[in-house]
């Protein structure tokens, strides 16, 4: 256990334990974290961390510093670059200093702030503005099976960090070849599709589900059919005494005047971020009236049959593909076309993955029911990939090879706040030992009387010398305001110095996370704190 030699006394920390949380504190690590003083709200969904709350994020530092250091990862330090430069300035470092593959796998990790693109104040340090963190380059030779290299010790060593928080995480695909950390909570601002049967976890704009095959069944001869005043699928799934799943839905945006047309089967939504992704741009817009006319559609009505295959372009779901004899538009008013089927009637310009993935929907990989829950992103990276601007380095022939990068990020203030979520009770923060801000938390009582604040003081020095991280507590205030603002801190052990204490040849003792109170004498004491040495 490495010393520490900086004398924290709560008479003169900087900040002060309150009995109320702030009124814009929502989430339990909000609030805790601030009646504790670890954090003060800024303005702009900005926090303060107090010295208390540097303590636990140097903590976090340390820890994800000694298992990247172990698998001999290099902590370096670049200038904050500007928004979206930040890969490109590494690869032009490395572009400096690698030239053989000796020199790989090379990682190389830092130490910074970002900003985050939107601040949201209600969810505390999972919202805010600045958010500390660590990035991780991982330079490599490319390889057929890229998780036998570097990248496996890189995501191993993330999920030691995890484990010594006691923080439990879900990697989840993320994008093409994303992946994300994810901690469920119920407030979390993105949302986690897992299969409870063979694990299969993704985001839920990425996530995938296994559509059934068409019903065995002959593909009937499409006929129009009279259908007042049926404009929305429940009002046509109910005149024809059919479900919705047996109808297309053509859902038509616009942008910049070009029309895309979404035909989906009519019990399922489109999804948005699947969407912004096929369009290119969140800046869409239903089509107007116009625009529907000048494709041939007709709202309410429209078919993808006939449409002009010069003005509108076609996207179809693969959830189309589960069904025959489907109900469309006609596009005319009050007309509907039965036993509508793909590709025989209308072909798609293209299949995409459109639809929103729904609770109980099959997982792609087994078929067993998808769950879906909020979650927090707590880190994220992606699969090695070349180098951009292309980089090489010289083989073991001597020839040139590309270098290949894969990056990581960690928010450790999102994961101090996991830490709180997860390890609390009525009484205030249960930090893990492993990742607690300090060790211990001397409380001294009646320090009035020489003798009691003597021996507070030596002990105080000994757990020091000994390399124990210690808040001592040396104010003037009552016992039970010193015992609640232990309990609220939360560190793993307190220990209690007081004119009884001292008459009996003790030191009180209790851990956090138990009940009991211990008296105990030197042998007693000396154990405890082997105890707490232990990982």
């Amino acid at each position: 256990m490495a010393k520490e030699g900086t004398p924290m006394r709560l008479s003169n920390l900087l900040g002060k334990t309150l009995r109320q949380p702030p009124s814009e504190a929502h989430l339990p690590s909000h609030q805790l974290l601030a009646r504790a003083a670890f954090i003060r709200g800024l303005e702009g969904g900005r926090f303060a961390y107090l010295p208390l709350g540097w303590r636990a994020l140097a903590r976090l530092r340390a820890l994800i510093r000694r298992e990247l250091t172990a698998i001999n990862g290099q902590e370096v330090r670049l200038p904050l670059p500007a928004e979206g430069d930040a890969d490109r300035r590494w690869v032009r470092l490395v572009r400096r200093e690698i030239d053989s593959y000796r020199q790989l796998p090379a990682i190389l990790f830092q130490m910074g702030d970002r900003s985050a693109e939107q601040a949201h104040s209600r969810a505390g340090l999972f919202g805010a503005e600045g958010r500390p963190g660590v990035d991780v380059y991982l330079f490599d030779e490319e390889s057929p099976q890229p998780q036998e290299r570097g990248a496996e010790a890189v995501q191993a060593a993330l999920d030691a960090l995890f484990a010594a928080a006691e923080v439990p995480v879900t990697w989840a695909g993320a994008g093409t070849e994303g992946r994300r950390a994810y901690f469920a909570h119920p407030s979390g601002d993105e949302e986690l599709v897992r299969c409870p049967a063979c694990g299969y976890a993704a985001e839920r704009s990425w996530a995938k589900t296994a559509w059934p095959d068409p019903p065995d069944e002959a593909e009937l001869p499409t006929e129009e059919v009279e259908t007042p005043g049926c404009d929305t699928i429940a009002a046509l799934a109910e005149f024809l005494g059919i479900s919705a799943a047996q109808t297309l839905k053509m859902v038509f945006y616009s942008v910049e005047g070009e029309v895309t047309c979404i035909v989906i089967r009519g019990d399922r939504q489109v999804d948005e971020a699947r969407l912004a992704r096929l369009l290119g741009t969140t800046e869409y817009y239903a089509s107007l009236e116009q625009e529907l006319a000048a494709v041939g559609a007709v709202g309410g009505y429209a078919s993808p049959i006939g449409l002009n295959p010069r003005r509108v372009r076609v996207v179809a779901d693969p959830s189309v593909r589960a069904g025959r004899n489907f109900v469309s538009g006609a596009n005319r008013p009050g007309y509907h076309l039965r036993n509508v089927n793909v590709p025989r009637d209308f072909r798609p310009g293209a299949w995409v993955d459109l639809a929103r993935i729904e609770a109980g929907d099959p997982c792609p990989h087994c078929g067993a029911a998808l769950e879906i829950e909020p979650a927090f992103a707590l880190a994220e990276g992606g699969l090695p990939a070349p180098c951009q601007p292309p980089v090489e380095y010289l083989d073991r022939e001597g020839r040139g090879r590309p270098l290949w990068m894969a990056h990581w990020r960690l928010g450790l203030g999102r994961l101090l706040a996991a830490i709180v979520e997860g390890h609390h009770d009525e009484y205030g923060i249960r930090w893990p030992r492993a990742c607690a801000p300090l060790d211990v938390h001397l409380v001294g009582l009646d320090l009035r009387k020489e003798a009691v604040a003597a021996q507070a003081e030596a002990l105080y020095d000994r757990l020091r010398a000994k390399g124990f991280a210690v808040l001592y507590d040396d104010r003037s205030a009552s016992a039970g305001v010193k015992f609640n603002d232990a309990d609220l801190i939360g560190l793993p052990l307190r220990l209690t110095v007081s004119k009884r204490s001292v008459k009996e040849g003790v030191v009180e003792a209790k851990w956090r996370d138990r009940r009991e109170r211990l008296k105990l004498d030197e042998a007693g004491l000396t154990a405890e704190l082997d105890r707490l040495s232990q990982p």
